[in-house]
């Protein structure tokens, strides 16, 4: 039988529903969804950066701030034992990094020239004593020579003085003779005396001219002879004074070519004793630089890292100082292999440095395909890594950038994030 409600039944309000404590773990339901969802998002951005984001983006996947390393070498072999260079202070062309000692530095060269000029010098002492001794003998003689000059000199005046009293001598009796015998010639003629006396007296008077004609002549000779000896040539005249003379004169002559000669070889080796001194010194000095052997900088730059400190043995051509020339700093990034075609020289690249609000902007100056090790040893700081593929862009800043900006953003090893611009 089918009941039916009472209208008062069907109008009846519903209870008010009950209130259900919720339990705590019904509301930690949901994290697994909530983990899923990130998990997704995770995968998602995952898949998006290393799939996706390489293909629409410009920048390269690695790059650092580098420079062109400075080598400061040494040529020999030795020990360290001063290093002027400090890390992290400039250094200018000419400026003293450090000193190497070498004390095995071959000097045969120079005990040789040593010994050589010991050899000249002791030479060059006797030929000058030799020319000491010559030059006293010559003074003696010389003074033996003037002393018997002057008695030659002496000798012969007096001798041709009295020739010359002589000579006025027979003169006057000559013209006396003359007169004699033209008196005779005048009485003969008058008859007063003989024909006998006339000839007497001419023979007197020609008996008066031989004599007065001989000694015109010897006076003639001995004034020749004065004047011979005055320019030092002597006729023996059987004296002993006259006899020494044409001696000493040729022991004289002997002496003086003989002190000529020797001056001459002492002028000679004076020369080879000046130009071996030269030499001397020339090798003093290469001894002297090669044991303490100053290296000095070639290039202007910053000084990295102290190779060789002192004490430090080192062999000719090791690294004693590693710097930086700033001059030439850059970046070098790494860009992936589908960005090679967008690449050349001159490529504008935008560089962002954490330190600086604005970014700088560089160009690339050399794209490498690989980076092999005698490339990177000439950068401050090795490359970095590169995929394979990968292209290495190498970059300068542009000429616009603050010079003092730059020198201090030479901070080789340094991770930037590079950009196509």
């Amino acid at each position: 039988m089918k009941t039916e409600l009472l209208p008062t039944e069907r109008l009846a309000p519903a209870p008010p529903p009950v209130e259900v404590k919720r339990d705590k773990k019904s509301a930690l339901a949901h994290l697994p969804r909530l983990a899923g969802y990130a998990l997704a998002a995770f995968v998602a951005w995952l898949l998006f950066s290393t799939l996706f984001r390489p293909w629409v983006s410009t920048s390269a996947t690695r790059a650092i701030l580098d420079a062109p390393a400075i080598l400061i070498t040494t040529p020999i072999s030795g020990t360290v034992t001063a290093v002027e260079a400090q890390n992290g202070q400039p250094i200018t062309p000419g400026q003293t990094v450090a000193v190497v000692k070498n004390t095995t530095v071959a000097r045969d060269t120079l005990t040789t020239l040593l010994t050589r000029r010991l050899e000249l010098q002791s030479r060059a002492d006797d030929l000058a004593q030799r020319i000491q001794a010559d030059q006293r003998t010559l003074d003696y003689a010389n003074g033996q020579y003037r002393q018997y000059h002057d008695a030659s000199l002496t000798q012969l005046r007096s001798a041709s003085a009295s020739l010359q009293a002589q000579q006025d001598a027979a003169e006057s009796k000559v013209s006396e003779l003359r007169t004699k015998y033209w008196r005779a010639v005048g009485l003969q003629r008058d008859g007063a005396v003989s024909a006998a006396s006339v000839s007497s007296a001419r023979a007197q008077m020609e008996a008066a001219e031989n004599e007065a004609d001989a000694l015109r002549q010897s006076a003639r000779s001995a004034s020749a002879g004065i004047a011979a000896a005055q320019r030092g040539v002597y006729v023996s005249s059987g004296q002993e004074s006259g006899n020494l003379l044409p001696q000493l004169a040729q022991r004289r002559e002997d002496l003086q070519n003989s002190i000529k000669n020797e001056q001459a070889q002492a002028q000679a080796m004076s020369s080879q004793l000046a130009d071996l001194n030269q030499l001397i010194g020339q090798e003093q000095n290469r001894v002297q630089s090669l044991s303490d052997y100053t290296i000095k900088a070639f290039a202007p730059g910053t000084a990295q890292e102290i190779v060789a400190p002192v004490g430090t043995q080192v062999t000719a051509g090791a690294t004693l100082v590693r710097a930086t020339d700033c001059s030439k700093a850059g970046v070098v990034a790494v860009f992936p292999a589908r960005m090679a075609p967008r690449l050349n020289q001159g490529t504008a690249l935008q560089v962002q440095i954490t330190q600086l609000s604005n970014p700088l902007y560089a160009h690339v100056t050399q794209l490498l395909p690989t980076a092999p090790e005698t490339t990177q040893n000439g950068y401050s700081a090795p490359f970095p890594y590169a995929e394979d593929g990968s292209v290495y862009a190498l970059a300068q800043w542009d000429p616009g950038t603050p010079t003092d900006l730059s020198e201090r953003l030479c901070t080789p090893g340094r991770s930037v994030m590079a950009s196509l611009r």
